[in-house]
């Protein structure tokens, strides 16, 4: 009797761990509010936003570059045209 007892708490807990699966990432959240991710699904897309996050810091330089370079072309300093120029061509590089 004892057996059957343990066997059946053991099946039991072993079918109520396995129906209990985090998701793999946090759809309904934004790739920036994002914090968890499991399993090799939550891995992909952990790699896609990383990736999005990325773009968008490197396009958020870009723009402040060029709004420097307005500033400094409005200024008419030459030294300083050509030093935001140089942090535009680095920051503002297109990717193929």
């Amino acid at each position: 009797m004892n057996k059957i007892f343990i066997i059946s708490a053991l099946t039991l807990t072993l079918v109520a761990c396995g129906s209990h699966r985090a998701p793999p990432y946090e759809k309904d959240k934004r790739p920036e509010d994002r914090e968890q991710y499991s399993g090799i699904e939550g891995v992909i897309q952990q790699q896609k936003d990383q990736t999005y996050l990325n773009n968008q810091a490197r396009m958020a330089k870009c723009q402040d570059s060029r709004l420097d370079l307005v500033d400094a072309e409005a200024e008419g300093d030459i030294n300083m045209i050509r030093q935001v120029k140089a942090r535009v061509q680095k920051n503002c590089v297109i990717e193929k």
